[in-house]
C-alpha cells in the first residue's frame, strides 16, 4: 500500500541519517584523539626546554 511505502521509505531515509551520524560521531572521535596527542606531544616539548634551561642555567652557576 502507499502508506507502507511511505513508511518504509521514512525509515530508510532516517537509517540513512542514523549511519551518517554515526560516521561523524567517529570522524570526531578519531580528530579529537589527534588533537590530544598532537596537544600532549607539544606540552611535553615545552616541559623538555624547560628542563634544559634550568640544567643549562645550573650548569652556568656550576662554573662561576
Amino acid at each position: 500500500s502507499l502508506y507502507r511505502a511511505f513508511i518504509e521509505s521514512m525509515a530508510s531515509e532516517n537509517a540513512s541519517r542514523l549511519t551518517a551520524m554515526q560516521k561523524a560521531e567517529e570522524n570526531i572521535e578519531e580528530r579529537l584523539d589527534n588533537l590530544n596527542s598532537q596537544f600532549n606531544r607539544q606540552r611535553q616539548n615545552a616541559i623538555t626546554e624547560e628542563l634544559l634551561d634550568i640544567i643549562a642555567g645550573f650548569e652556568a652557576l656550576a662554573k662561576v
